[in-house]
């Protein structure tokens, strides 16, 4: 009985080793070693979460303190160039600034007029880029805009190169006589004076110190002659095409030969006369019945506003304004035939 109990037994333990086997072994319970052991990994898991976490906090705060510290040293760099008190309180005043804030020392001022002055630039420039668009990206795309420059470029080293041609070589007489034909060609007259401008312009503006060009009035005087250089196109396209309007060209060359003379005064007055005019504006009934008088529309033809007839005249009129401008501030002539 008692081998037939212990046969049974071994039994027993091989069946529940062949299932532990199978299944794998579940403890109900652990022991103090494995409670220990996981108590330790999850320790070093935190602390390992903590380490990183103060790394980052440590990187973000040396990062914070390299920007500030490049904020005050450019804060410095700008107040060290201070300007003088008058000159100070004269550019404030110009932007419509407060000249002094409360607790505010000079180097505190010097910042806060540099920053005014970037915003006027950049608010100037998005008023001349969005304002006054001289295409009209519906109607012909920017493939006319580019063309139009190429164009451009391609007769300016045309001009160039006559110019040197001429230059090396004597002139004769027929050259003299095309010299003096050309000068009788009023489109060529207009032409070539308000193109010299736009060029000795350019190379003015090109030729300043680096210094200039970065501050908020260099910026704004590039971006004008841009502006003019794009409004005055369809006028030298008309010049080539010999199409300048016949009401507009003979004020156009007044303008030009004025220009030349030194007669400021007298040139401004022949730009009013063609772009604003002196006729009265008709207020009220124009005409009486239903039918227009002979030839209604030859009354005051020569005192018509030529700058409200379409878009591109004001711009171009508008050009040739800032090019008359630019050639009073480059001529040395009495203040008496300058216009203020």
């Amino acid at each position: 009985m008692e081998a037939l109990m212990r046969v049974l037994a071994a039994k027993k333990r091989e069946i529940s080793a062949v299932q532990e086997k199978k299944h794998g072994k579940k403890d109900k319970y652990l022991r103090r070693a494995e409670v220990e052991s996981l108590l330790g990994e999850e320790q070093e898991k935190r602390e390992a979460s903590s380490k990183k976490r103060k790394l980052e906090d440590s990187t973000a705060a040396q990062q914070e303190q390299e920007t500030t510290a490049g904020e005050e040293e450019l804060q410095e760099e700008e107040a060290e160039s201070l300007l003088s008190w008058p000159d100070m309180r004269r550019r404030l005043r110009e932007l419509a600034e407060p000249i002094t804030l409360f607790g505010e020392d000079m180097k505190a001022r010097m910042v806060r007029l540099r920053r005014a002055e970037i915003d006027a630039a950049t608010r100037h420039e998005d008023d001349l880029g969005a304002g006054h668009d001289i295409r009209n990206r519906f109607v012909g795309g920017d493939g006319g805009e580019q063309r139009d420059r190429a164009d451009d470029a391609a007769e300016d080293a045309e001009e160039f190169e006559a110019e040197d041609r001429s230059g090396r070589k004597s002139r004769s007489k027929k050259e003299d006589a095309d010299a003096q034909a050309e000068e009788q060609d009023a489109d060529k007259i207009v032409y070539k004076f308000f193109k010299g401008m736009l060029q000795r312009w350019e190379k003015d503006l090109a030729s300043r110190p680096d210094h200039v060009k970065r501050t908020a009035q260099g910026k704004i005087a590039v971006k004008t002659m841009k502006q003019c250089k794009d409004y005055i196109r369809p006028l030298f396209k008309l010049c080539k095409q010999r199409q300048v309007p016949p009401d507009i060209l003979p004020k156009l060359v007044d303008i030009v030969k004025f220009c030349r003379q030194g007669e400021f005064v007298m040139a401004n007055d022949a730009y009013i006369k063609l772009a604003i005019g002196n006729a009265a504006w008709p207020i009220g009934v124009t005409m009486v019945g239903i039918h227009e008088r002979t030839g209604r529309e030859k009354i005051n033809s020569n005192k018509q506003a030529h700058v409200m007839n379409n878009e591109s005249q004001r711009k171009y009129l508008t050009s040739v304004k800032r090019l008359m401008s630019y050639a009073q501030s480059v001529s040395n002539v009495l203040p008496s035939k300058r216009v203020l």
